[in-house]
Order: structure tokens, then C-alpha cells, then sequence
């Protein structure tokens, strides 16, 4: 009885670690699961067969992400992104057991966006939100590019740098063009949140026009362009900085008052 009761026990943990590998292998390598693929540069897209994709729109949508990631220190000319449209895959299910209510994440150096896309209007679009397609997919490379560099231990959702390095960098970048154009203004920035209320930062706050996300993304993206555009940081040393988060902002909050009395 005691051989039985032992080879069930044995058994069952077999098939629970036979399980949990396959779903870790799916993870890295969803490929199988899609029925269709085009490729383009640097990109590998997959999508399910009832899935009417325009492909000349997308083209141009990855073009110019790849336009704006080659700026950036942690470019890798040799990488190549795999983007998985995985809105009405099964896919979905087995890539959402990390948890996280998101509209797109990088997940084992694969991109995936998680609802369907409207490619020909550049658009994503959530409950509260309009979001730019392309920015979302420059932000979801870089975080590839931050395993890809760092390794994917130390940028995983068990270990990762602070909150505000990890997603204020993606978000610096993502917002490359928006930062550039010319009513843009650090100070300004940083004003409308310490103006803005607690209620309307607590846990989710408009980044540009029309796009709410999580307040952190903000906050991380004015800190890391505060020390990467007035302080001359590099991302790299910004992690090896082991200044706290609320030094940094306090840092960041002299400096525009200093700014503004100088004006």
C-alpha cells in the first residue's frame, strides 16, 4: 500500500513538473501557437490566421520604433524582435498566469501585445486610454533590451532595479519625439505633477494627452530625464546608482525651483 501511496505522490509531482516546464517552454517559445508570420528588418510579427493584418501600416509602424531604439546606449544591431499579436490566442491566457491587467508587455524576450491593435491608425485603446502604438512598442523593446544587456534574471518580475528605473527608462525613450518637440518642457512636467492632486497620482495619472497609466511610468520617465538630459547620466550608471528614489526626486524638485528663480 505504502509502494502505491508513493508512486501516486511520485507520479503526480512528475506531471506537475511536466506541465510547468511546458508552460515555461511556451512562454519562451510561443511560435508554434500562431499560425501565421511575416518578417521585416529586424522584426519577426506572428498572428493568428482570422487575423486581417496590414502589413505595409505595420512596416511603417516598426520602422519607426526601430528608428528611435537604434539611439539608444543598449542597442544591439544584432537582435531581433519577435512580436506576437496575441489578443484572440490561447497564448494570452498561458502569457497572462504572470498576472497584470496590460494592454502589452516583454515577456522572455518576446513582445506581446495582449489586446488587438488598430495598425491603421497607430492606436491601442483601453477602458480610459488612447495609446500610441508605436510608442507602446518602442517601450516594450527597450525592456527587451534590458534583459538582453542586464540578462533576464535580473530584469524578471522576481528581481529587477527599482520600479522607477525600470519602467522610467523605456518611457524615456518611448517619449523620444514628444520630448523633442518644441513646446516641450521638463519644468513644466514636473510641475503638473506636484500640482496635480493625490487622487489623481495615487495610482494611475495622464502622461500625455488621453493616456493614463500607472503613475510610476511618469514619475520614472521625468526622474531618469532629469538625470540623463540635465544631470548627463547614462542608463548604465543609473543603475549603478544607488541613490534613493526619494533623493533623486527631491534632487530633481531644487532643481526646477533653482530653474524657475533663475527665469
Amino acid at each position: 500500500m505504502k509502494k502505491i501511496v508513493r508512486r501516486t505522490i511520485a507520479g503526480t509531482f512528475l506531471f506537475a513538473l511536466i506541465g510547468i516546464g511546458g508552460l515555461v517552454t511556451l512562454m519562451f517559445y510561443p511560435q508554434a501557437l500562431f499560425a501565421n508570420k511575416f518578417e521585416h528588418n529586424q522584426f519577426t510579427v506572428y498572428y493568428n490566421t482570422d487575423y486581417k493584418i496590414e502589413k505595409k501600416a505595420f512596416q511603417v509602424i516598426l520602422d519607426n520604433a526601430y528608428k528611435i531604439v537604434e539611439n539608444c546606449e543598449m542597442h544591439n544591431p544584432e537582435f531581433k524582435y519577435k512580436v506576437f499579436l496575441a489578443h484572440n490566442n490561447i497564448f494570452n491566457k498561458i502569457e497572462g498566469l504572470q498576472g497584470g491587467d496590460v494592454l502589452a508587455r516583454a515577456t522572455a524576450w518576446n513582445i506581446v501585445f495582449k489586446i488587438d491593435v488598430d495598425i491603421k491608425n497607430n492606436r491601442m485603446y483601453s477602458d480610459r486610454s488612447k495609446v500610441d502604438l508605436t510608442v507602446a512598442l518602442i517601450h516594450e523593446m527597450v525592456h527587451i533590451m534590458q534583459a538582453d544587456k542586464y540578462g533576464l534574471l535580473n530584469f524578471s518580475p522576481i528581481k529587477h532595479p527599482p520600479i522607477w528605473k525600470l519602467e522610467g527608462y523605456p518611457e524615456y525613450v518611448a517619449r523620444t519625439n514628444y520630448l523633442n518637440s518644441e513646446n516641450y518642457d521638463l519644468l513644466k512636467e514636473i510641475q503638473r505633477f506636484l500640482s496635480a492632486d493625490e487622487d489623481a497620482k495615487r495610482e494611475s495619472f495622464e502622461a500625455v494627452e488621453g493616456h493614463f497609466m500607472p503613475t510610476y511610468y511618469f514619475k520614472g520617465r521625468i526622474m531618469v530625464e532629469y538625470l540623463m538630459n540635465i544631470k548627463g547620466m547614462t542608463y548604465d550608471a543609473i543603475l549603478k546608482d544607488q541613490s534613493t528614489e526619494e533623493v533623486v526626486f527631491n534632487e530633481m524638485v531644487e532643481w526646477m525651483k533653482e530653474s524657475e528663480e533663475e527665469k
